[in-house]
């Protein structure tokens, strides 16, 4: 995919990748991030979080880049100015982790700051749990879903993280095992931290954790994260 998007004509090339929360858009992203072909661009990495300013993001893009801090970082006009002056002539990869603004005003501004100016490549990659703020925010490119992992898959990571073929009673524990698996929803996050906390675990713990009625709750006032990746984590905390 690296090769793909830095091989395309246009200028700017926006990325949005999105899936539900813990499925791993970050490491995807931090994946491309990291690829030898961006070897050569200037790099900006940037968390949004939930509450958007876009002044803030534009104030990090230029402290990066710039290696000092923004002195305009409340002046939306000196902001793009200032970003004018340093993407010309640049090839630039701009990351924005998890974007949760879905005001479509909002977003165009954003992408206007973000606009090629005079440089000779900007990319931007975006994270975001939403497929309609990956909508909004495409601009050449094609969102790209992160898919939930089969139920093997998170039994293979579970297995993995827990040494689970080191163990002396495993045969016991397949079937507890991929019951547990089946649980995490196909989420990358919950398989890895159950298969980290499971690791010091004796047989009847499995059980205990595949049984837990921890499973069942599905309201919590944490909007970020689904049900099984809170219930893993509460799971961790219990057991670790």
């Amino acid at each position: 995919m690296a090769s793909s998007i830095e091989s395309t004509a246009e200028k700017i090339v926006i990325l949005p990748i999105y899936g539900i929360g813990g499925i791993g858009k970050t490491t995807f992203a931090r994946l491309l991030f990291n690829d030898t072909k961006f070897k050569y661009y200037s790099q900006v990495w940037v968390y949004v979080s939930p509450r958007f300013d876009l002044c803030k993001i534009g104030s990090s893009i230029i402290s990066q880049l710039s290696g000092k801090e923004n002195e305009a970082n409340n002046d939306i006009e000196l902001i793009k100015c200032c970003l004018t002056k340093l993407l010309s002539g640049k090839k630039i990869l701009i990351v924005l982790d998890d974007l949760w603004e879905n005001n479509a005003i909002q977003l165009e501004d954003l992408k206007a700051m973000l606009g090629p100016g005079d440089s000779i490549k900007t990319i931007v990659l975006v994270t975001t749990r939403s497929e309609e703020i990956a909508e909004k925010m495409c601009l050449n490119i094609k969102p790209y879903r992160i898919e939930e992992l089969t139920d093997e898959m998170c039994w293979d990571i579970i297995k993995r993280k827990s040494g689970f073929e080191a163990r002396h009673d495993k045969e016991k524990l397949v079937g507890i095992g991929k019951d547990i698996a089946r649980k995490c929803g196909g989420v990358a996050l919950a398989a890895q931290t159950l298969g980290s906390m499971l690791q010091t675990t004796e047989y009847d713990q499995w059980i205990s954790v595949r049984d837990s009625d921890i499973w069942k709750e599905t309201n919590s006032n944490d909007v970020s994260l689904p049900n099984h990746v809170l219930a893993s984590l509460k799971l961790s905390c219990q057991y670790g």
